[in-house]
């Protein structure tokens, strides 16, 4: 057992740094190989797709409004976007709020039954005839023109998808947390991989694709819409960039303790693509395969390394007190997470970073298990 702990924790180590530190920098070389690559304006001339933009709402009554207002608002040369709202067995007035605010001008689908936003997308993806779906939502705030630059990716024919630039902005008189500036980072990679045509850590908030290349979504997937839909576009061989004028706003989760539960329902759906989309490791698209295992497997499996080196531990003589003590200090820092810390600098981020980590594990654990969670409970923000 002692052999198999050490090699676990080096195992988790070697991979936290591969995605975090190496990884990185890696690609960003890789895209400027390639750069100009994308963006091919051989589409030029031909007329603007149709666009539908879609919103999966679960008892949002308190943003629906400005949220189709701020939709409505857009403008674009082409005929203006269609907006679609489905309405996840909303106990509140969701799809009253909505159609006010909306005017006549939005199409609400309501359901009876809370089944999850993968089935509430697949309903609205099949009543759609757009050429392109924009997808985002409730809480989101689209700046002017963010659906005209989404659709000028999709001038190149050989783009299928495109993946725009989420802003985290923390509310006035609410705590901040590392969520910003960790999001800001990964927008550096997000534009690389974009580069080069493998851009697959796509947000929910706001990202298109072409409607003919959108897949039936698993009525069991949780919170992977943004990956799998971007994954399987790829898959058919088209290119998925990103659209860094296309700029969505959210707030930030509450504090650490209202992450926890989003972080641990993403290691769920993390699971869930590990365990069927065995096609994400075979080598036949290097690039796609690279970015896959480098910043969505890497990540979803490292803290489970690092948990199971612990366990290993437990069963390791003279190692013992470390995994005892490693995985209490991951259990009373998860449960110290409940009581609000206000911790700040590297201390804070340290913590926010190691408490969300082992939620995504013991998420990811689930999910690998066969544990799905189409519904939730949105999380707090700023």
């Amino acid at each position: 057992m002692r052999g198999l702990a050490l090699a676990l924790a080096v195992a988790s180590g070697v991979t936290f740094l591969w995605s975090y530190v190496v990884y990185p920098p890696l690609v960003v070389r890789l895209a400027g190989r390639r750069r100009g690559s994308t963006g091919d304006a051989s589409g030029a001339g031909a007329p603007a797709p149709s666009v539908d933009v879609l919103v999966s709402a679960a008892d949002e009554e308190a943003v629906i409004g400005a949220r189709v207002e701020n939709l409505l608002a857009q403008e674009r040369s082409g005929p203006p976007p269609g907006i679609r709202i489905g309405c996840d067995g909303c106990r509140d007035g969701t799809a009253g709020a909505a159609r006010a605010a909306g005017g006549g001008r939005v199409a609400v689908d309501e359901f009876a039954t809370r089944r999850g936003k993968a089935s509430v997308l697949n309903d609205l993806v099949a009543a759609s005839s757009a050429d392109v779906l924009v997808f985002t939502d409730a809480n989101t705030r689209f700046e002017p023109g963010a659906i005209e630059a989404l659709l000028r990716a999709f001038a190149d024919p050989a783009v299928g998808a495109a993946c725009g630039r989420l802003v985290f902005e923390t509310a006035p008189g609410a705590r901040a947390t590392p969520e910003a500036s960790y999001w800001d980072r990964e927008t550096r990679t997000k534009r690389a991989e974009g580069e080069l045509g493998v851009c697959l850590g796509a947000n929910g908030a706001i990202y298109a694709a072409r409607r003919s290349l959108v897949p039936r979504l698993p009525e069991d997937t949780t919170s992977m819409d943004d990956f799998l839909i971007p994954a399987r576009v790829a898959k058919a061989g088209r290119r998925v960039v990103f659209a860094a004028d296309a700029v969505a706003r959210e707030d930030t989760a509450r504090d650490v303790s209202a992450e926890l539960s989003r972080r641990f329902r993403i290691g769920i759906g993390g699971g869930q693509v590990l365990r069927r989309e065995a096609w994400l490791f075979a080598p036949r698209r290097p690039l796609l395969t690279l970015a896959f295992l480098s910043r969505k497997a890497a990540r979803w499996l490292a803290p489970v390394l690092a948990l199971a080196a612990a366990a290993a531990a437990l069963f390791a003589p003279g190692l013992r007190a470390v995994g005892a003590a490693a995985l209490l200090a991951a259990a009373v820092a998860v449960a110290g997470a409940r009581t609000r810390p206000r911790l700040r600098g590297i201390v804070g981020t340290l913590y926010y970073f190691a408490v969300l980590n082992v939620a995504l594990a013991l998420g990811v654990a689930a999910g690998l298990a066969g544990y799905a969670r189409p519904v939730w409970t949105r999380t707090a923000r700023s």
